[in-house]
């Protein structure tokens, strides 16, 4: 009994010692997809950054699916979701609300297909805003990976008519196709063409669907912390995929 009693207070004081665990967010549904987020205990690709799935960090509520970029305990957490089945070809579509033209130069939007083997660049296909640290250069850019060939990227800049924006890629067989617009437009009514921010046709070589995802990721280039040390916010309004036929 006495040994008993002090197993039972042993454990008594351990948890009144242990803070309780803060809530995280591993699934969301969103968009007719379900999303995983990313965590990691040590600073890790791209960046290197800390990867937070904290709900302090990623959520979900009425006004759609958010990620972050915070500091905590003085280190600086990035967030990523993906996907929980592999999309492959087809479209896609997003609406974002964020100043992607007015983030801190080290800050990095990504919203990308990403397979895990390495075959075919991961087949990456990307859509990214970042200044990728010079100050005063935000840029647009489209990326078929590997972005070392100059016919698989195209930039273009970003003079933003407010913070909402819409993108879309078309990913066949037989191309792959860009698109981004001022505020939350309708891509296939013809009058969202007075929005158009910037297109772009890629016909080089097209990865194969593979084990492809969509990922959204909201990063730190080269893991530096945002100069004015402010947190840094991106939500995803709505998000649709169609497989192509």
């Amino acid at each position: 009994m006495i040994k008993s009693n002090v197993l039972n207070m042993v454990m008594l004081a351990l948890c009144l010692a242990s803070p309780a665990a803060a809530p995280v967010t591993n699934e969301m549904v969103f968009g007719g997809q379900t999303w995983r987020t990313k965590n990691s205990t040590t600073p890790i690709a791209p960046g290197p950054n800390w990867w937070s799935n904290s709900s302090q960090s990623v959520w979900l509520d009425d006004e759609g699916m958010h990620l972050s970029i915070t500091r905590r305990d003085g280190k600086w957490y990035a967030t990523e979701v993906f996907t929980q089945k592999a999309l492959g070809y087809g479209t896609y579509t997003f609406v974002i609300d964020g100043a992607i033209d007015r983030y801190d130069p080290h800050v990095v939007a990504g919203f990308f297909t990403w397979d895990t083997r390495p075959a075919e660049s991961n087949r990456e296909i990307d859509i990214e805003f970042a200044a990728w640290g010079i100050a005063d250069s935000a840029r647009g850019q489209y990326v078929v990976q590997p972005y070392t060939q100059a016919d698989r990227l195209m930039q273009f800049n970003l003079a933003l008519q407010g913070t909402y924006t819409t993108h879309r890629i078309v990913w066949t067989p037989a191309g792959i196709s860009f698109s981004s617009w001022h505020g939350n437009v309708a891509p296939s009514d013809p009058l969202s063409d007075a929005n158009l921010i910037a297109t772009w046709d890629y016909h080089g070589v097209v990865p194969s669907e593979g084990n492809a995802r969509f990922r959204i990721n909201l990063w730190l280039f080269n893991g530096k912390a945002p100069a004015d040390g402010r947190d840094v916010h991106l939500t995803v309004k709505s998000f649709s995929f169609v497989a192509w036929e």
